[in-house]
């Protein structure tokens, strides 16, 4: 009778154990990659507080800057200690922005008036969106335009300070005639205001409009 009782006694140790030895290999992975997931969790939560606005420089003098906000309110910041600077994507100073230089700034996650990084974006793609297209008309700051192939019409607005060029040279909107192939640039966050028109009916890098 002990014969059995062993085996199945030792059988049942074994099993106990490989069960305590899983359990204890998952609470070890579970407190090896907890404070991975805290982490995490902690800068997500983070990222979404932060807030971020695009506007222009009017003056930044030490660790104060004095914007425009889009609509054109002038505004001020004090720059974090630890802020972060780039200019089109690379690593620069505060003082290399200029007054009229275009602008992303992130504030802090608890307060709003504390910078943590601004973004100079005149030059950077990442932040801007071109079409191609063809005037249909323009009356003041309204354009109607078309697509590539005379697709879709669209109604642009231009901005106060859009820069207008013919065929790479400076030129005002009333240049642009219906049936002219343009190229239109906005910011990413109001792809309805034009910032940039490009007339381009001799450029032979736009020919395949």
């Amino acid at each position: 009778m002990n014969g059995p009782q062993e085996f199945y006694k030792r059988k049942t140790q074994k099993m106990n154990y490989r069960m305590f030895s899983r359990s204890a290999m998952a609470l070890a992975l579970l407190v090896a990659i907890a404070p991975a997931f805290a982490e995490d969790n902690a800068k997500d939560a983070k990222e979404a507080q932060e807030a971020t606005h695009v506007g222009k420089v009017v003056s930044i003098t030490g660790n104060k800057l004095v914007m425009t906000s889009k609509e054109g309110k002038e505004h001020s910041h004090a720059l974090t200690a630890a802020a972060k600077v780039t200019c089109d994507g690379k690593a620069c100073k505060a003082e290399d922005l200029k007054a009229g230089t275009k602008i992303r700034v992130t504030t802090q996650a608890n307060d709003a008036n504390l910078v943590t990084r601004i973004e100079a974006i005149d030059m950077n793609k990442s932040f801007v969106d071109t079409h191609d297209g063809q005037v249909v008309s323009i009356a003041g700051t309204k354009l109607i335009m078309t697509g590539p192939q005379g697709k879709k019409e669209q109604t642009c607005t231009l901005a106060a300070d859009a820069k207008i060029t013919c065929d790479g040279q400076v030129c005002k909107s009333s240049d642009l005639k219906p049936g002219m192939k343009i190229r239109v640039t906005s910011e990413s966050e109001t792809p309805q205001t034009a910032i940039r028109i490009e007339a381009i009916d001799k450029n032979l890098k736009f020919t395949s409009l």
